[in-house]
């Protein structure tokens, strides 16, 4: 057994997905980009597809794809991410589905095709406000002539993202309308020109859960699928169980008299005679450094503070008098689910970051392992 490691609960994943193809009754296309937030993409994605719950697996690099493909992922693979001209030959050869934001973008798709003999799936991607990636409303209807006429190319779909489509705020919410009027506007051009669109998305966590009108024919869950809400706004409005317990181990327990100091910087001094308990996990792993003095973990259903900075494989728990008797190889959630144990939300609450972060920076020296 590893000192540290991810428990991945794969029931909890495809629970997540039932609820959300229960709420919504529409296709699903999962993030399975950043090797599914941490969680590992071959065995989540192998089990949604076994389960008949997704339609399609998003990436947002082509190595992800084509390590999908190696292990017999036949589901269809959307690749959100542009890639640079080199990558092109593997998203024909893997058959990935490009997002195309821009006439060059799909031009040089097309050549990549051509010289592969295959014909590529593509969706027009549309800026309706985001200002990152797209094409703007009123220039998608030439880049669907474009694709639509193209030997080479295939027009599956249309889609755009959300900036701030997970909150409340009046100003966010007049944002997100403008951007789904914005988004329809594109639709409606292509679709009045009489350009079929077999496939429209863009509801990502933060839609799904507050505008149902983006819903569509797809939706695209990321944080959603692992658990967690994407923002505080959105919490109670899907029963949601989180697939990662980020879990490590009690290495030694040891007293501590009053006014000693504890770990890097002696940013901690006991107030008293305590007593600590080293913990076999660091920022090296993913367990946030901004934690220090903050956090608290749940060892035999008993939460303790953190003591001092948490350095690059270790940290120190402050165990008072130790009345719970924890010893040495005692099993530590540093986050996740179960009784009184600290949820990637309230790590990432206390690292003034998002629940994402947290999830994706679990280092991959740290193994998964998969319960039923």
């Amino acid at each position: 057994m590893p000192v540290t490691y991810a428990k991945i609960n794969v029931s909890n994943f495809l629970h997540n997905l039932e609820e959300i193809k229960r709420v919504t009754g529409r296709k699903i296309c999962m993030a399975a980009k950043a090797d599914c937030y941490g969680h590992g993409s071959v065995v989540l994605v192998k089990a949604a597809e076994k389960s008949g719950l997704v339609d399609a697996a998003g990436i947002a690099d082509v190595s992800e794809g084509i390590r999908l493909r190696k292990v017999g992922v036949k589901l269809p693979i959307l690749i959100y991410r542009g890639c640079i001209t080199e990558g092109l030959s593997a998203v024909v050869e893997y058959d990935i589905q490009p997002f195309v934001s821009c006439l060059e973008y799909a031009k040089a798709v097309e050549k990549a095709a051509e010289k592969g003999g295959k014909k590529v799936k593509v969706h027009l991607k549309v800026d309706s406000g985001m200002s990152r990636a797209g094409c703007r409303w009123e220039d998608a209807l030439p880049l669907a002539r474009y694709i639509d006429s193209s030997p080479y190319l295939e027009l599956a779909g249309a889609c755009t993202h959300f900036a701030v489509s997970d909150t409340l705020d009046d100003v966010d919410v007049q944002d997100t309308r403008k951007q789904i009027d914005n988004f329809k506007r594109a639709i409606d051009s292509i679709k009045g020109a009489g350009i079929n669109i077999p496939v429209i998305h863009c509801a990502a966590s933060g839609a799904i859960l507050m505008y149902p009108e983006t819903w569509f024919d797809m939706v695209r869950p990321g944080i959603l699928v692992y658990g967690y809400p994407p923002s505080r706004e959105c919490e109670g409005k899907l029963d949601l169980k989180p697939v990662m317990n980020f879990v490590s181990h009690v290495l030694q327990v040891k007293d501590i008299r009053k006014g000693e100091k504890v770990s890097y910087g002696f940013t901690w001094q006991a107030p008293e005679d305590t007593t600590i308990a080293v913990i076999g996990a660091g920022y090296a792993d993913g367990y946030n450094r901004l934690l220090s003095n903050k956090g608290r973990v749940c060892i035999n259903g008993k939460c303790y503070p953190l003591a001092g900075r948490v350095c690059m494989d270790q940290f120190m728990v402050d165990l008072g008098t130790n009345p719970n008797g924890v010893k040495p190889d005692d099993e530590v959630i540093l986050f996740g689910a179960g009784e009184n144990a600290m949820d990637a939300f309230e790590a990432a609450d206390i690292c003034n970051t998002i629940s994402y972060e947290l999830l994706c920076n679990i280092n991959p020296r740290v193994p998964r392992i998969y319960v039923e």
